[in-house]
């Protein structure tokens, strides 16, 4: 990675370089969470403006690192995960990039520091604030959701997510490295512009802050702590663009785009145009 890349990518963390530890690390991991979304709206724009498949599809680390300095966009978890790796990676870490299965496929990293392997994922949605050894199977609850990791072989493991009891996610881990332009295939199948790929359907953006995970899907808006869990549904857009801006600091001209992309594959969110 260029230095000015770099530079600026740190910049987006408000953090500084430092020697490659594992403090750093999890340091590394809590402010990406904290500051850069995840969401769907970046997914739309490079479907529209750049490719439909693969990597003509895929984000460059300048024009990344330009959208979320001025726009606030972040990406799924292929534009996060991949590009968060070569941040490490520039910065000493050992990183490389691990799938999991189910659904659509998911990247994740696995982080070598200290002498230990870590899962680093910074683009699930979830609350994974720190670095993880999945031998430990590590299981907590926080930000309203239950996180629970299995160890199924020495090469898988199950993540599974919860709220409420009820699972709403699961994927398995599969604990080797692979190289990124194995992907190519997985991308495209994200992209499917069919009715059975949510992700191509409606609009899924989260981030973390004051304890609690700020999550939308379409027209609500959850606001999941320990505590419990706000929601707070919207019927007018105008309303909802200016949750969105106040919440996770997009701009209209992402939010518009987005909403028209999901109305022409059938789901209108608001009445007014």
């Amino acid at each position: 990675m260029e230095d000015l890349l770099l530079q600026q990518y740190l910049s987006c963390l408000r953090i500084e370089k430092r020697m490659p530890t594992l403090e750093y690390l999890r340091l590394l991991v809590e402010r990406h969470l904290h500051l850069v979304p995840f969401e769907n709206l970046s997914k739309f724009h490079y479907y529209l403006n750049r490719g439909t498949s693969g990597f003509k599809w895929f984000p460059s680390m300048d024009i990344y690192l330009d959208r979320l300095e001025r726009e606030n966009l972040g990406g799924n978890c292929y534009i996060l995960n991949v590009h968060f790796g070569s941040l490490l990676r520039a910065l000493g870490f050992q990183a490389e990039i691990v799938r999991a299965t189910g659904g659509n496929a998911h990247w994740a990293n696995r982080v070598t520091v200290e002498g230990r392997a870590f899962y680093v994922d910074i683009g699930y949605g979830a609350p994974l604030f720190e670095p993880l050894r999945l031998e430990e199977e590590p299981r907590f609850f926080r930000c309203g959701e239950e996180v629970e990791i299995v160890r199924l072989s020495s090469t898988r493991f199950m993540i599974d997510r919860r709220a409420n009891g009820q699972s709403i996610v699961t994927k398995y881990i599969e604990w080797m490295p692979v190289e990124v332009n194995d992907f190519e295939q997985d991308i495209t199948h994200s992209l499917r512009d069919e009715d059975d790929n949510p992700f191509m359907r409606r609009i899924v953006v989260t981030l973390f802050k004051q304890g609690a995970a700020y999550s939308v899907v379409d027209r609500k808006l959850f606001v999941k702590s320990d505590q419990g869990t706000e929601i707070h549904e919207f019927s007018r857009k105008s309303d909802w663009i200016s949750m969105m801006e106040k919440s996770f600091g997009f701009r209209q001209a992402a939010l518009e785009e987005a909403l028209r992309f999901i109305a022409e594959r059938g789901n209108r969110l608001f009445a007014e145009p």
